[in-house]
């Protein structure tokens, strides 16, 4: 069956979703590799399988849950496009002595390889001595499936990564989206795979859609101006997003994307980090209008509620950690602010957040135990506010939370 690429807000029902079920790549890292590939710490594979079986048990009772694998595996079965993603991956490690090797390989094997790491053949002295085992190295970041790429409205936007250990990942999923049969959409709106620019960034993390022609865009660690005025003239020159309001946050590990502390989860409601958002340290945002022929218009605001309430869109804030700027900046830490709406009002967080759990049940939001509805211990009601909770201790040291983890392609009307 084919999915129709429809994606125009960040709380709209969910239909079709894509997700990566961790595997060895998460267990191919030491502590000495982590941080190449972003990570605080090593994370135990089973554990964080445990917890992402939640996510993924739950999105299943509301949406088409896509598993990234079965895509990726299905496009590699076509020899063109394999042999030239690989051929893409060789060039950007500097490693065509394994390129027989993948070539020969068949699909499923390939798409598990491609994310789990190839041990490199050390054929010269220089490779023999370099730490790394791998030549392709593993890609441990791929279940935070939002980052490479974005749906917005119709169209695709392939991620320009701000770090090299995550450059794979953007070209395994401009493969996917390019030639998977089932995947129909408009096109893409902006690849940044073909941009070698270092200054241009975009990661999906800083883009939130709201509505057809309204986007949020942060301007982060791993999204810089330049991606973002790129980005910006790319979309608005086909339409129909006309407005843009940009969102500047701090440069820092705690907050390398918007959505770890600003994320939608109704339509008149968001949960946020309150220092940054509503608080004394809150981030200046910019509304950026393009008319027909025209360059941006800008008109800067205090904070981004007020720039969206200047575009229609009344927000009440919900307090990641609650009241206490204590709890406010461990629950943040912990990806508090970061959660996926299934539908409005219909949420997935963690269940270690439990000052922000205890705020969203002040705002009307029935909270419930994900473990409960697995096992149909307590039912998914199918109205109201409800936020259901997933064990997240393991994934969220990974540096993201529900919204980092689903990569959504089509939604209905809100």
């Amino acid at each position: 069956m084919s999915i129709e690429i429809s994606l125009d807000s960040e709380i709209g029902a969910l239909q079709t979703v894509v997700v990566h079920t961790p595997g060895q790549e998460m267990e191919n890292m030491t502590p000495a590799t982590a941080a190449e590939v972003l990570y605080d710490d090593i994370l135990n594979l089973p554990l964080a399988l445990s917890e992402h079986k939640q996510l993924t048990g739950v999105l299943t009772q509301v949406a088409d849950v896509v598993e990234l694998h079965d895509l990726l595996t299905d496009v590699l079965g076509r020899e063109r496009v394999r042999r030239g993603l690989i051929e893409e991956l060789t060039q950007l490690f500097q490693c065509p002595e394994v390129f027989t090797e993948l070539v020969e390989m068949d699909p499923v094997q390939l798409a598990r390889q491609l994310v789990q790491g190839t041990p490199k053949r050390p054929d010269s002295l220089e490779k023999y001595l370099h730490p790394s085992r791998y030549a392709i190295p593993p890609l441990p970041n791929t279940f935070f499936t939002r980052d490479a790429t974005m749906c917005v409205n119709d169209r695709i936007v392939i991620g320009s990564m701000a770090y090299r250990a995550r450059a794979a990942e953007a070209l395994l999923l401009k493969a996917v989206f390019k030639y998977h049969p089932r995947l129909h959409s408009g096109g893409f709106y902006f690849d940044g795979t073909a941009n070698p620019e270092s200054e241009v960034t975009i990661e999906g993390g800083d883009l939130l859609v709201i509505r057809e022609d309204l986007v949020v865009i942060g301007y982060s660690e791993r999204t810089s101006v330049a991606g973002i005025d790129r980005l910006m003239r790319a979309i608005a020159s086909q339409g129909p997003v006309t407005d843009f309001i940009v969102v500047e946050i701090p440069k820092t590990r705690a907050t390398i994307h918007l959505d770890m502390i600003f994320t939608m989860v109704d339509r008149d409601k968001c949960v946020v980090f309150p220092p940054l958002i509503t608080g004394n340290q809150r981030c200046r945002a910019f509304h950026c209008r393009f008319g027909s022929g025209e360059g941006a218009r800008i008109e800067e605001f205090s904070d981004v509620l007020s720039a969206l309430r200047a575009q229609g869109v009344e927000l009440e804030p919900i307090a990641c950690g609650g009241s206490d700027v204590f709890h406010q900046e461990r629950e943040q830490w912990a990806s508090g602010a970061n959660f996926f709406a299934f539908g409005p009002g219909r949420i997935l967080g963690y269940k270690h957040n439990i000052h922000t759990l205890e705020a969203l049940s002040e705002a009307g939001f029935e909270v419930i135990d994900a473990a409960d509805v697995l096992s149909r211990k307590n039912e998914l009601p199918g109205s109201g506010r409800v936020v259901v909770s997933i064990d997240g201790t393991e994934l969220s040291r990974g540096g993201g939370g529900c919204r980092c983890m689903t990569m959504p392609l089509a939604r209905s009307g809100v």
